[in-house]
């Protein structure tokens, strides 16, 4: 962590820094350090121990009540798209800082590895290094080009976007935004690295989930002996390649291989869909962390999250006729995301009543785990139902209600064509996604230009676009 964490702009770096790294990397568990250092900083609260999870870009989809400006006025001029306002502009600032500073630190990393002669290493723990530090530079990439790049169907291969960094650099004519072909090429290029190294190596692909979440099974059959190889839903995993080029895949519209990557993450069958047995138990728990392809975890996260969602004063709430409306009236009774206070309660208090929101905080018999999800195999059911030909997407869409205890039949008229397909998953997507940042990427997805749940907003133009920050438009 101590790297990067004096960097000025968006990725200075200064020769003290570099003299670091050079002792950092003397050692395997130097490498180790420089790679958990990254995943610290992605759970951290400026990206998705907040951020781009529960907050700005939740806020950005109207999942939570708008306060007045006079009561919070990020939080309101988010919600209403005021991008130019003097602090939006600077979380967004610090949300692209956030997003760069770790692909550095990984640059610095892979050159490094780059150099080794694979002596120092253990447990093909050089191979798994460079296969996570390459996902994970290509996952950050693809959310980044997600944020701040164009709506993908009105991309031009030509229109230039963001960058793609693959070395630790403070020159900063090398840091130059390139076109948008070129940033799915190098998203995709990295991403089937990463897939081809992780398959080989990646300790999940001979082990079931549990015997790598239990310290219990160390060196028993294929569990390995380095106990970093555990708890590979907290690290970028085979999986985690597997789901994010689905992700990639269906943000660009190639719809074959969405379909593709979907199936080898449903077919592995490492992990299932939660159902009323495993949710809201300390096993499941109420982030779902048994569907994680990939998670991230911050042991500071109830500090951060308790202003949010705790007390009469929680911050990110919403109006008990607004849940009714998106949850369905028939099956919301049984919908294990809504019975049974696991997500959703009303608590009233002096000032008024207040829905709180469960699932980072917990409820009164499960409590929270300190994760946030990246990547679940929920949206991978949602990309495969969205991208096969209606008649083949039902089956996939009839399991996914059975597992949330929803009325597992599905109207035909739901399915009859893309129009009535993406009205459903619009139901979906915001029952499923809440506090996990992902509504918004449906709704640019789709270009909607107006959100009807659970009321109607009418979108301005461009809001899809989140501007870079003005520094940054000098490098393009």
């Amino acid at each position: 962590m101590t790297i990067l964490t004096g960097c000025s702009d968006w990725l200075d770096v200064n020769p003290r820094s570099q003299i670091k790294s050079d002792i950092l990397y003397e050692t395997e568990d130097g490498y180790k350090k420089a790679l958990n250092g990254v995943y610290i900083q992605i759970a951290d609260e400026k990206l998705y121990g907040k951020n781009t999870s529960m907050y700005f870009t939740d806020a950005l989809a109207r999942l939570w009540t708008v306060p007045l400006a006079t009561v919070d006025e990020e939080f309101n001029r988010i919600a209403n798209f005021d991008y130019t306002h003097a602090k939006v502009e600077s979380l967004i600032s610090s949300i692209w800082q956030s997003y760069f500073t770790p692909v550095a630190q990984l640059n610095d990393m892979l050159a490094n590895l780059e150099k080794e002669d694979g002596s120092k290493f253990k447990y093909n723990n050089e191979q798994l290094l460079k296969g996570e530090a390459i996902g994970l530079r290509a996952f950050l990439h693809l959310e980044v080009l997600r944020l701040f790049g164009p709506v993908p169907d009105l991309a031009t291969d030509a229109e230039i976007c963001i960058p793609y960094v693959t070395e630790m650099t403070n020159n900063p004519s090398k840091l130059v935004s390139k076109s948008w072909k070129e940033i799915v090429t190098a998203i995709e290029d990295d991403l089937t690295t990463a897939e081809e190294i992780l398959e080989k190596f990646d300790p999940w692909v001979y082990n079931d989930l549990d015997s790598l979440n239990s310290d219990l099974f160390i060196g028993k059959g294929n569990v390995p002996v380095d106990d970093w190889q555990l708890y590979r839903q907290g690290r970028f995993n085979y999986l985690a390649a597997l789901g994010t080029k689905a992700r990639l895949y269906h943000w660009i519209g190639e719809k074959e291989k969405a379909v593709l990557y979907a199936k080898k993450v449903i077919e592995a069958k490492k992990i299932t869909l939660v159902t009323a047995e495993t949710f809201g138990t300390n096993k499941a728990s109420l982030e779902m962390c048994r569907e994680y392809l990939f998670g991230a975890f911050n042991p500071d996260l109830q500090q951060i999250v308790e202003p949010l969602f705790k007390s009469n004063k929680a911050k990110l709430t919403i109006g008990l006729y607004a849940l009714d409306n998106m949850y369905e009236s028939s099956t919301h009774t049984s919908d294990i995301r809504y019975a049974g206070k696991r997500y959703w309660e009303q608590k009233t208090y002096i000032t008024g009543a207040i829905r709180h929101f469960y699932k980072y905080i917990g409820n009164d018999l499960v409590s929270a785990k300190n994760s946030v999800p990246l990547l679940r195999l929920a949206e991978v059911y949602f990309i495969l139902i969205e991208n096969l030909p209606l008649a083949e997407a039902k089956p996939y869409f009839v399991d996914f209600r059975v597992a949330r205890s929803m009325n597992p039949s599905i109207d035909d008229s739901s399915v009859a064509n893309e129009t009535a397909l993406l009205k459903r998953l619009e139901y979906e997507y915001r029952k499923e996604f809440y506090g996990e940042g992902q509504m918004f990427f449906f709704y640019k997805k789709h270009q909607y230009a107006k959100y009807t749940l659970p009321g109607t907003v009418i979108l301005p133009s461009g809001v899809y676009v989140i501007p870079k920050p003005k520094g940054q438009t000098n490098f393009e």
